[in-house]
């Protein structure tokens, strides 16, 4: 992980009907199987599935944004976030 304020991760969000989030965000949680999960800038690369819960992330402008999701798979990698969801309301 990295201590540069300025460090930025690219987060898209796909369902199955539609591309969700698509921008740069500072951080990010997502619900883990065993419980949350919180992404930085400089994080790992991970693959790992998702439970039902808020997947949670703050914009560069520091506004916190919240996708309510069933289940998904998640790869982190270069600090691009990317999670397959199935969305509550995926109208």
């Amino acid at each position: 992980m990295t201590a540069d304020p300025r460090a930025r991760m690219q987060l898209r969000v796909v369902s199955p009907h539609k591309l969700l989030v698509e921008t740069e965000v500072l951080e990010v949680q997502v619900p883990g199987l065993d419980g949350y999960l919180g992404l930085w800038p400089g994080h790992r690369p991970l693959n790992a599935c998702l439970g039902q819960g808020e997947l949670i992330y703050k914009t560069v402008i520091g506004r916190e944004e919240r996708v309510t999701i069933r289940s998904g798979l998640l790869q982190v990698a270069n600090d691009k976030i990317l999670v397959f969801t199935d969305m509550e309301d995926d109208d």
